[in-house]
């Protein structure tokens, strides 16, 4: 029998020096599919998304240990901080609180996709009230919802998949939604018992061609790409 995969929620920011960020986004933008399954190794990146302005994005990505999970982000070590969480998706989740399987699973095969036309993706950061009393009742909520009352609570958004952190309250979303205002009246079906933090953010194909974009890209890729000897 196969090892179940863990699931690890990561952050990362590129070091603030000016050429470390300058070489960092280099190596990014230039790189193809094909490199990142070479770079990628015995891990599985289920999506990538990105903060370009501020150097900065988020990814999730299943691993059978800890150990092949850093040797993938030891790539980037040298040019970025990466804060690793291992985390449940809602049905591990909803199992954990109820303390059974849940009636309904939700499937999570939209989390790499592209947003929807004329829409745009946001990563949500929520954390529920550290009050234990609003947190279960956070917790009990969220674990009792059918899929009707699921669907109803996104309203126009969709999410493409969650992520918990059930010993700090905290987890992840992302969704494509069609303007802020949507996605903040989602957000604030939870106003009472959490705070949400709601992150534009492109995937990998959007991010690199928005670093493509800067003039002079090219030259210096391969000027770089010379230099590391490739």
């Amino acid at each position: 029998m196969s090892k179940q995969l863990t699931t690890f929620f990561c952050e990362y920011n590129i070091l603030p020096e000016h050429q470390t960020r300058d070489v960092c986004l280099t190596l990014f933008g230039g790189m193809t599919k094909e490199d990142d399954w070479r770079e990628l190794g015995d891990v599985k990146l289920l999506g990538r998304w990105s903060c370009v302005g501020e150097a900065r994005g988020f990814c999730v990505a299943q691993a059978a240990d800890v150990v092949t999970m850093q040797k993938w982000l030891n790539n980037w070590v040298t040019m970025a901080d990466i804060k690793v969480t291992p985390c449940l998706d809602d049905n591990q989740q909803r199992e954990l609180i109820l303390g059974q399987k849940p009636k309904y699973t939700v499937a999570y095969n939209k989390v790499g996709n592209p947003q929807k036309s004329g829409e745009s993706l946001y990563v949500v950061k929520y954390q529920f009230s550290h009050k234990r009393m609003l947190r279960n009742r956070g917790f009990n909520l969220f674990a009792k919802m059918t899929q009707e009352q699921d669907n109803m609570d996104s309203g126009k958004c969709t999410s493409y998949g969650r992520w918990h952190v059930p010993s700090l309250g905290c987890g992840y979303a992302l969704a494509s939604c069609p303007s802020a205002m949507d996605a903040y009246r989602w957000a604030y079906n939870w106003n009472a018992l959490c705070d949400c933090e709601l992150i534009p953010v492109t995937r990998d194909e959007d991010t690199r061609k928005i670093i493509q974009s800067r003039p002079g890209f090219q030259e210096k890729r391969e000027a770089l790409m010379s230099q590391m000897g490739h």
